[in-house]
């Protein structure tokens, strides 16, 4: 994937010495923002597929679909809900406690990754690793710089440890039995068109398809592997034994558990 950093227009002065440092640290070209330049512009300039804007509101990303920033999307109001006793299809199919350790694979906008964090809680461990470079250091940044009245909210949020990689390159190095569930999302590399807020995730998202050796090595990691995704029939070619969902969601969890 090829991308640059620039700054967002009427940001503070700060902002071009930040993408700056960005850039750097991305190792990737850093383009200076003419006044009132236009980001599509750059991008077809440059032959990119993405820009990381430096914004007062921290790093987003820009593509052809659409700007990308992070944001606790429905993950806030799932964690609400299970404070108040509430039920969760995602927690329940990885039979997730306090004090586990959850890898999960396909991070995105970190989701599932905060639930996971907030029911495993700081005995616990969760690594969510994200193929994507743009939209792993956009979202990383906002875990650690979200504001928001909602404490457990923001405590799940700083004990998601992030990593940038592939789930094939960061499996394989992992000791036998690292973890006590492995999670895939693989719906996240194709979001529905319904969904407006994932639109601009398309040309950033890495769209490899989950693999049955991708799972033999999560089953070495972990006893347990999850797989969400909305074809029943898909979760039985990748083994998935099990499924849960609730009876009139159109998501599915497959469980897959080692013999």
């Amino acid at each position: 994937m090829r991308f640059a950093v620039t700054t967002g227009l009427n940001g503070s002065p700060n902002l071009p010495a930040a993408a700056k440092k960005w850039a750097v640290q991305l190792n990737v070209p850093y383009l200076a923002r003419v006044s009132k330049g236009n980001l599509e512009k750059i991008l077809l300039e440059n032959k990119l597929d993405a820009l990381i804007v430096a914004t007062n509101k921290g790093p987003q990303v820009f593509s052809s679909e659409g700007t990308l920033f992070f944001h606790p999307g429905m993950a806030a109001l799932r964690l609400k809900s299970l404070m108040q006793g509430g039920k969760d299809n995602f927690v329940e199919a990885l039979g997730l406690k306090r004090g586990m350790k959850v890898l999960d694979c396909t991070m995105g906008l970190a989701g599932d990754a905060t639930i996971a964090a907030h029911i495993c809680g700081d005995t616990g461990k969760v690594v969510a690793i994200e193929a994507s470079e743009p939209v792993w250091f956009v979202v990383t940044n906002g875990l650690k710089s979200y504001k928001d009245e909602d404490e457990n909210l923001i405590k799940a949020f700083h004990c998601i440890e992030t990593v940038q990689t592939t789930a094939e390159d960061y499996l394989k190095d992992l000791p036998d039995n690292s973890f006590d569930v492995v999670y895939f999302d693989p719906m996240f590399r194709h979001p529905v068109c319904s969904s407006a807020n994932m639109v601009p995730l398309r040309p950033v998202a890495y769209d490899k398809p989950l693999e049955e050796a991708i799972i033999r090595q999560a089953l070495r990691v972990a006893p347990v592997v999850v797989v969400k995704e909305r074809s029943v029939e898909t979760l039985e070619k990748l083994g998935m034994s099990e499924v849960h969902g609730g009876r009139y969601s159109r998501v599915k969890y497959g469980v897959r558990r080692r013999k």
